[in-house]
């Protein structure tokens, strides 16, 4: 099964269900969500319904809705599907083009079994059926426990295993929370619920019969980013990329309503990254103060500290943007491990260190081994002292404690010392 790999990494998405509606006929609130609610009081400048017009409807409806009619939202901070199977999606929806979209990804997922030396074939249907597979064989036994747990498997055999399981629970219970969607042009776009939405087509390619065809399904009027992050922040497992994704998202919100930005639409750059990136300068897209705390509340963050750690991984080398989002490696790991570590903030060394902490984590793509000789550079090199007198430096240790010291203080001293650090920072802009 030998063939050329192209460079690449992954984005795993983990969309998996988010919020159900409450939709109890004795409440005044009956058909609203949490998100609903949430919603409404941010005020998004992107379309998205009216709640508080619902009061009174009763229950809110479902539609059965047809799912080669729908389509997944481009720039959901989740990524269901790793960044090097996407490629593979032909942009259809239709059932033959799913179709040959799962093979593909079971195609790569044999391959990344064999960089992992792990000879058994990729068991799709016993696990869609419930029957034995190799991960659960000698189960009984407790010593087969560890050896069991220990066994490691490739990122995309992780997303797909998601979307799986996923799949085999709908089949046995049935769907508890139904997808929300919205009209864009003549067909339907995905707010919330983009791995259920693959799983229904992953039971329609296997299972016989057409009881996975239409999906059920909330009609939105517009895909509303707070609604998104009030959901992701409820579920709690966004990894940092993830994070960053809906910071930037958030932050262009609030940015076009309040300072009347623009920002290039999504399909405008080559790589993901760069649209989130368009508010990677600080300087530049400063946060309007009246909206700092809907971002922080939307994301469930608790000091604004968190949104410049997290606005700094939209300036991360692409590559080790994509394998922080496969590895689901969290804001602290990255800032620690790889940006603390790097000489000066050089992307040279950042792009080592990501390589080095992929690779123990069995991150055996091609597109790791592209950057491997640099841990060769590395290790011949001389290492040379870094300048410990540099922004980063400043950043994540000094500036951190001065805010948090001065957010302490009474209000007099407070006062007192934001026009001390006034005066010092016109004197420092002055020399």
């Amino acid at each position: 099964m030998a063939r050329n790999r192209r460079d690449r990494g992954e984005n795993p998405d983990n969309i998996l269900g988010e919020l159900g509606s409450n939709e109890s006929n004795d409440s005044p609130f009956s058909g609203l969500t949490t998100s609903d609610i949430a919603d409404a009081g941010y005020g998004s400048g992107i379309g998205h319904d009216d709640p508080f017009a619902k009061l009174g409807r009763g229950k809110e409806k479902i539609h059965q809705t047809q799912i080669e009619s729908i389509s997944p939202n481009l720039t959901q901070p989740r990524r269901a599907i790793p960044s090097s199977v996407r490629q593979y999606w032909s942009g259809s929806s239709d059932l033959e083009s799913m179709a040959t979209f799962f093979k593909r990804w079971l195609d790569e997922i044999e391959l990344e079994r064999q960089d992992l030396g792990i000879p058994e074939l990729f068991p799709l249907d016993d696990y869609l059926d419930g029957r034995e597979t190799p991960r659960t064989s000698g189960i009984e036994k407790e010593e087969d426990l560890e050896q069991i747990s220990s066994k490691q498997i490739g990122a995309k055999e992780k997303a797909l295993m998601q979307v799986i399981e996923l799949a085999a629970s709908i089949r046995r219970d049935g769907l508890i929370n139904p997808i929300s969607i919205a009209q864009k042009d003549l067909l339907w776009e995905i707010e919330t619920g983009e791995r259920r939405w693959l799983a229904y087509h992953l039971l329609n390619w296997r299972i016989a019969g057409d009881d996975w065809e239409k999906i059920p399904a909330r009609q939105v009027d517009g895909v509303s980013i707070w609604r998104q992050a009030t959901e992701n922040n409820a579920r709690a497992d966004l990894n940092a990329i993830g994070k960053a994704r809906q910071f930037a998202l958030l932050l262009m919100d609030v940015r076009a309503e309040k300072s009347g930005d623009s920002f290039a639409d999504f399909n405008a750059f080559e790589h993901e990254q760069d649209y989130y990136a368009q508010v990677s300068d600080g300087e530049s897209y400063r946060i309007p103060r009246s909206r700092g705390e809907d971002i922080l509340n939307a994301m469930g963050l608790e000091n604004p500290v968190q949104l410049r750690q997290y606005r700094a991984l939209l300036r991360l080398p692409q590559a080790v943007w994509e394998w922080a989002d496969d590895l689901n490696w969290t804001e602290s790991f990255i800032r620690k491990e790889i940006l603390a570590k790097a000489e000066s903030n050089n992307e040279e060394d950042i792009l080592r260190l990501g390589v080095k902490n992929a690779i123990a984590e069995g991150y055996t793509v091609s597109s790791v081994t592209v950057w491997e000789h640099l841990l060769e550079n590395s290790a011949s090199a001389k290492s040379s002292k870094p300048n410990k007198f540099t922004y980063k430096n400043f950043s994540d240790s000094i500036g951190e404690k001065v805010y948090s010291f001065i957010q302490k203080m009474p209000k007099k001293d407070k006062e007192r010392a934001i026009d001390y650090l006034e005066e010092m920072l016109t004197t420092l802009r002055a020399e």
